[in-house]
């Protein structure tokens, strides 16, 4: 595979900076458009918020109070 082909650091792609790589001539629109389309449809993983919780999850109610921090002593 030559350099030209090789697939483009994602990063350049994040969605929070895409347009400013863009700006700066660090990658394209059309790539930009091309890494898109090579994205995997995910969208059956998504769960409805109905679906009831998986058994191994945990929630926030599950876990203990941290305790409370121990004085140093000769420390005030």
């Amino acid at each position: 595979m030559s350099r030209d082909e090789e697939a483009p650091d994602p990063r350049l792609f994040d969605r929070r900076i895409v347009e400013r790589n863009i700006k700066r001539g660090l990658t394209t629109r059309k790539d930009y458009e091309k890494y898109l389309k090579s994205l995997p449809d995910v969208a059956a993983n998504v769960k409805s918020p109905d679906e009831t919780p998986d058994a191994n999850a945990v929630s926030a109610d599950d876990h203990e109070p941290p305790p409370p921090a121990t004085p140093v002593p000769g420390a005030a």
